[in-house]
């Protein structure tokens, strides 16, 4: 549930720095629970946008393209 509220903020790349920080410490908590494996993709794909890597390299990371 909570990968839904850091995807719809995905939209959104210009948070302040310590916004951004705080997204991803989230992130990684999420990404360390046990959770199925889409969720764990979707949740790196939506943490590597916030860190400024490109959609198509995350694409091309996590075997989409």
């Amino acid at each position: 549930m909570q990968y839904l509220i850091m995807t719809k903020k995905m939209n959104n790349l210009q948070l302040p720095q310590k916004d951004l920080e705080k997204e991803i410490a989230q992130l990684e908590s999420f990404i360390k629970s046990d959770i199925d494996a889409r969720e764990l993709k979707r949740a790196i794909a939506v943490r590597m946008a916030l860190e400024g890597n490109l959609y198509h390299k995350i694409s091309k990371m996590l075997g989409e393209a």
